[in-house]
């Protein structure tokens, strides 16, 4: 029982850090109909920005801050030098593209701050909490890490659906010529979606990089998990990537723990073929057949 107990904590742990991941593969397709498979890569080189401004500073939340600044500018970075070209190309030309940014963003890292992996500072200690008297696989940070995707999901939704900025941004990436005849500015809606996802995944790297180190390559595992809660939740659901996001930690934990580590990608992808054979547009998927 107390095995079962330990990896259940710590699968809770290990889906915030996959759910943050997620949140921000959700919001770039929310916001411009583009699954952006270099999310990690944009919040890896992100990280290694913040990093350097922690070591120059001494200051973590500074770190942050200039991660997300960082993220947002990359994200505008993209959009405009990569997927606005590609923008009438179909959505394997797209798809294309973001692969070739991700590709592109290792490489760039590399050059810059080598291939070495780096230790990245927490704001709160790494260690157990201890429960009833005995330390469990939860700490402090994972806390932490919990309470921000919280925080994060709650103001992406009220920014989605209860401001002018949410719904332009949604009607952009749905229907840009019907928005466009009424009055949204469509490629700078488009281009803020893609701020706000870079910014959002500036916060994912962050908080993953004291979890996992930091490296050229270090987030290409989270792209799997991320990419199957998103799935799972529904491409279009925030709170589907934070379901999944976590119920997918939790069965990646019982796996590695009962089993072998090395099942963990296996069993993820099998948990993908099943949703897109038994439910493709998700669990949480807003999408409704209409007949007319």
């Amino acid at each position: 029982m107390g095995s079962f107990l330990d990896y259940f904590l710590g699968g809770i742990a290990n889906g915030a850090v996959i759910a943050l991941m997620a949140l921000a593969l959700v919001l770039v397709w929310r916001s411009t109909r583009v699954v952006n498979f270099a999310q990690v890569g944009q919040a890896m080189f992100t990280s290694f920005i913040a990093l350097t401004a922690v070591n120059i500073t001494g200051s973590w939340l500074i770190g942050l801050i200039v991660g997300i600044i960082a993220g947002g500018i990359l994200g505008f970075i993209v959009h405009v030098l990569v997927m606005r070209p590609v923008r009438r190309a179909d959505a394997s030309g797209a798809i294309i593209a973001t692969f070739g940014v991700l590709i592109a963003l290792q490489s760039l890292a590399a050059m810059i701050w080598t291939a070495e992996p780096r230790a990245y500072p927490t704001p709160i200690e790494y260690a157990g909490l201890t429960i009833f008297g005995r330390v469990v696989p939860l700490t402090g940070y994972d806390v932490f890490v919990f309470i921000v995707m919280i925080v994060l999901v709650l103001f992406l939704t009220i920014l989605l659906t209860k401001t002018k900025l949410g719904l332009s941004m949604r009607a952009s990436a749905f229907n840009p010529e019907v928005a466009r005849l009424s009055g949204v500015r469509v490629s700078r809606m488009l281009a803020i979606g893609w701020i706000i996802a870079g910014m959002v995944g500036a916060v994912a790297g962050v908080l993953i990089a004291p979890i996992s180190s930091l490296s050229p390559n270090t987030f290409d595992i989270f792209l799997v998990f991320a990419f199957t809660a998103a799935v799972i939740g529904g491409l279009d659901s925030l709170v589907g990537a934070v379901a999944f996001g976590i119920g997918t930690g939790l069965i990646l934990s019982l796996v590695t723990g009962y089993s072998d580590a090395s099942n963990a990608p296996i069993v993820a992808l099998i948990l993908l073929a099943l949703n897109l054979w038994f439910k493709p547009d998700g669990a949480f998927s807003h999408h409704k057949a209409r007949s007319v």
